[in-house]
Formats: C-alpha cells, structure tokens, sequence
C-alpha cells in the first residue's frame, strides 16, 4: 500500500514538472536577467512577468506571444526557447533643448490619504491611473518624487510598475518612464524619488500603476464569487484610494498585446473613487 502511494506520488509529480517550461529573459548586450519584463501569452486575457531573477515558469497551455520591457525592443516569439534575448532600445534625437531645474522651490500636486479601500489585481487584470496637469506655474516644472499609500496582504515587500505616460487627450499615450517601486509590510505610506528630477510635459502625464504578476507578488485568498468560496491568485501590493471625483481617473484592461485605456469622465456612473498619487515637483 505505501509502495502504491509512493508510486502514485511520484507520477504525480512528475507530470507537474514536465507540464511546466523554466524560461530566462537575458539582456542581448551585458546577458545579464531583464526582471519584471512581461510575457503576453497566445490566445489569453492575461500576462506573467518574469522574477527579479528574470526566469519565469509557463503552465502547461502557456505560449509566449511577445516580451516587452521598458527600455528594450518588443520581442515576438514564433518558437519556444529556454532562454530569450531582448535588444537594447535607443533613440536618435534630432534636436537637444536642455533644460536644469533651479530646484529653489517646491510644489506638490495630487492627493494622498489613508482611505479604508485599495486598489489591487485579483482575477481581473488591469492599469489604474491618474491624470495629471501643471496649473502650478507658467514656467518649466520638474518631478521629483511620488507618494501614495500601499498595503500588503501576504508579503513582507512587494514591487509593483509605475508608469508615467504623455496626456493625449485624458487617455495614456506614449510611455514616458517607467520604475519599479518597492513597497513594504511595515511601511504604509511608500515614497519613491527619482535619481534625477525631469521634465513635466507642457501637455500633462498620467501616472499609472501596473501589476507585476510573477511568484515574488503572488498568494493566494480565498473569495466568495456568484455565491460560492473560491481559492484565486492575487498580488501584492495594494493601491490607496481616496474619495474624490473620479473624472480624471484612467482605467486599462488588458487586450490582445496591448492595454485598452477609458478616462472616467468617460464613465461617470461608476463612483469609485480616485488613486491617491501625490507628485513633488520643482522649478
């Protein structure tokens, strides 16, 4: 009986380990691990990222599609590989204007609070942002950090991807920058300052966070869905909310290869709330 057991154990085993694939995501140049890059998968509604390690594991029904992260070239994948390169991306500028901030003041804009709900992925995958507008001052206005409330639910620390976009009419248009964002169990209110201060874009940025979905973040919870307890994959960290006008709110669902951006002014009837996202600016 326990030689039928032991058998039956390693069968099982066994074939979870072959119906997973172990891949690495590699710099082209330095082959050093690109983490958090995002793996869209064929034919499904959602991504994985890859660890800080830059390896990931694929299920069973898991085929990459394309490999994007910020600062390399998209990757289309037409055959599965152990081990994927990306390409550095680099931009010609034809024209240089460099500006320095004076830093001899400070300005802040946006909202932070510690409100009762949060916004977090649970098993539904999406963006949430908010629209940002210099009405400070007439002249050149530099960021400097941002601040926003966090909570972790099963993690000791947690990364989650902020991206900051062009306004292009109230919706996110090209990425502008993007970083990960550590954030912690013991420290609510998260605080990330940039290496170096740069420019706020004359036609405004959307600040948006996007959920790293790899092992590192991932637990699981049990919720109750159309009347019956269900176990699902969640994420760390959460996002505060607070309780302001969600005009200029940007939600992002996840399509094909891309995200699918609405401002909510384009959906007043939805009252729920607004991304507590604090910017420091200088002059």
């Amino acid at each position: 009986m326990i030689r039928t057991l032991m058998i039956i154990s390693f069968l099982t085993v066994s074939a979870l380990f072959f119906s997973q694939a172990q891949i690495k995501v590699l710099d082209e140049e330095t082959q050093k691990p690109v983490p958090y890059a995002k793996l869209i998968l064929q034919g499904k509604n959602y991504y994985i990222n890859t660890e800080e390690s830059g390896t990931a594991t694929l299920g069973r029904e898991e085929d990459i599609s394309e490999i994007q992260s910020y600062g390399y070239e998209n990757l289309k994948v037409d055959k599965n590989r152990n081990t994927y390169f990306l390409k550095p991306e680099y931009f010609e500028i034809d024209e240089v204007q460099i500006m320095r901030p004076k830093l001899s003041k400070t300005f802040t804009i946006g909202k932070k609070a510690k409100e009762g709900t949060f916004f977090g992925v649970n098993n539904s995958i999406w963006i949430v942002g908010k629209e940002f507008r210099n009405i400070i001052s007439a002249e050149p206005l530099f960021i400097k950090s941002l601040s926003f409330y966090s909570m972790l639910n099963a993690k000791k620390s947690a990364t989650i991807k902020v991206n900051i976009y062009y306004d292009e009419n109230g919706v996110p248009g090209d990425l502008y920058k993007s970083v990960i964002v550590t954030c912690f169990k013991k420290k609510k209110l998260t605080k990330y300052i940039f290496s170096k201060p740069f420019l706020f874009p004359k036609e405004g940025i959307i600040v948006a966070f996007e959920w790293i979905l790899n092992h590192e973040n991932s637990y699981q919870k049990v919720m109750t869905l159309n009347g019956k307890q269900k176990e699902i994959k969640a994420h760390d960290p959460l996002v505060g909310s607070v309780t302001e006008s969600s005009k200029n709110i940007i939600i992002g669902n996840f399509s094909g290869e891309n995200w699918q951006f609405i401002n909510g002014s384009q959906n007043p009837g939805k009252g729920i709330g607004n991304v507590g996202i604090e910017l420091e600016l200088t002059n």
